[in-house]
């Protein structure tokens, strides 16, 4: 093996090592924030505080965590972009501690706020981070670095989800948008390093648990599709208001604190009447997959989580929309499955999970403009493999839909909110 071989090597496995362990960290503190905020919540009613006073208490409490996010973000990283790069990314141990630590509060800080973003994008930030300082200390490559760096920043995505072949689709597909040999294998040794750790220190293997399914049946394949096409038709209509927002938040009408802070305030206020609703999602996904939701129910939420989430990106805290998607594709599944069921024969519907399931792969492919990520991630963060040919069938629909609407790619949509935030700030 050459010399810069073996560095690249012994760089990918150190900072999988690295990102195991920080990503793990970040996964429980963002699950304590969560347990914090319910359990806030149950000692408030449970001492009958006025609905007006506790309403007051989360608002306030909400726009505050916000605004200190907002601010974080703002004074420490402010020209984050949402992949690593290797050639305009801050150096030094400094600069990469600093960009650490941001990611690692500022996302905590805005999940605590209630705001509906994911956990992915502090990830990536951080396994950058992590990819410039092992890099530096081996001294690799400039080529080799940028390899790494692709690599790392997918291995974040890995630990958050459970999807060591998702992070290297992702790298793939979103970070290079090529395919090479030497890539594909940092980017697998890192998210299978990194997904290693992070199970040691967060003790799960997948990040949703789903029963057995039974086995479908070829005629169920057309429902699955006729899934991808909506659910692809409701990934456009997300994009597009992330862009509509993004377009209010380019005008300099509040400096961007300020705004986090109303923000956050409106995600305080919804957390004291719907608790479930807030946050990443993560448990509602559960809740959906459980079947806990009635038709009513899963439609309301399903609201609430879209007009939330693009609200969630403007207040420009360190936040991603991956688990967001999951859990629109999840409602949107959902629902699509209890209509199905309702008016087709049941013997020839699949079960409500399973549609379930379905969506929330092609929400985040079709969202995401990543049909392998999509499929993949969701194969892996909840082990339903059994499901991999009907989210190929329904990503292939929704992917069909997204071209033929020209759908903006979900970066996109948070760079010109970064955009924003820079020129109202400049102006």
């Amino acid at each position: 093996m050459q010399p810069h071989s073996l560095r690249l090597t012994l760089a990918t496995l150190l900072a999988g090592v690295l990102i195991g362990v920080i990503g793990g960290l970040f996964i429980l503190a963002l699950g304590s924030i969560d347990e914090a905020r319910l359990a806030l919540i149950d000692v408030t009613r449970a001492h009958a505080v006025p609905d007006g006073l506790a309403a007051l208490g989360f608002g306030l409490t909400g726009a505050a965590l916000a605004m200190l996010a907002a601010w974080l973000a703002r004074r420490f990283a402010p020209h984050a972009p949402q992949v690593p790069a290797a050639a305009d990314a801050p150096s030094g141990a400094a600069s990469d501690l600093g960009a650490l630590s941001v990611n690692f509060a500022g996302g905590s800080l805005a999940v605590g706020a209630g705001l509906a973003v994911g956990p992915e994008r502090p990830a990536i930030q951080m396994g950058g981070a992590v990819g410039r300082s092992v890099s530096r200390w081996l001294g690799l490559a400039p080529q080799d670095t940028g390899l790494l760096l692709a690599s790392t920043g997918g291995a974040g995505v890995a630990t958050m989800f459970n999807s060591p072949l998702g992070c290297a689709a992702y790298v793939v597909e979103t970070v290079v948008k090529r395919v090479d040999l030497r890539l594909s294998l940092t980017a697998l040794g890192a998210g299978a390093v990194a997904v290693g750790v992070s199970r040691l220190v967060t003790g799960r293997s997948v990040n949703f648990a789903v029963d057995a399914l039974p086995v479908y049946h070829f005629g169920q394949l057309v429902l699955y599709l006729l899934l991808g096409v909506l659910v692809g038709v409701l990934a456009y209509a997300q994009s597009r208001t992330i862009h509509a927002v993004a377009a209010v938040v380019q005008r300099p009408w509040l400096p961007h604190v300020a705004r986090a802070g109303l923000i956050g305030a409106a995600a305080g206020l919804l957390a004291w009447q719907a608790p479930g609703v807030v946050g990443t999602g993560e448990a509602m996904v559960q809740s959906v997959l459980d079947g806990e939701l009635l038709l009513s129910m899963l439609a309301l939420v399903l609201l609430l989580r879209f007009l939330l989430g693009p609200l969630s990106l403007a207040a420009s805290t360190p936040g991603g929309y991956f688990t967001p998607a999951l859990l629109l594709g999840a409602l949107s599944g959902a629902l699509f499955g209890e209509i199905a069921g309702m008016l087709l024969p049941a013997d020839t519907v699949p079960p409500t999970v399973a549609f379930a399931l379905v969506g929330m792969a092609v929400a985040l492919a079709a969202i995401a403009h990543a049909p392998f990520t999509g499929i993949l991630l969701t194969l892996e963060t909840t082990g339903a493999f059994v499901m991999a040919l009907p989210m190929i069938v329904a990503v292939f629909g929704a992917i069909a839909v997204i071209r033929l609407l020209k759908s903006p790619m979900l970066s996109h949509g948070l760079e010109s909110m970064d955009q924003g935030d820079r020129g109202g700030q400049q102006t």
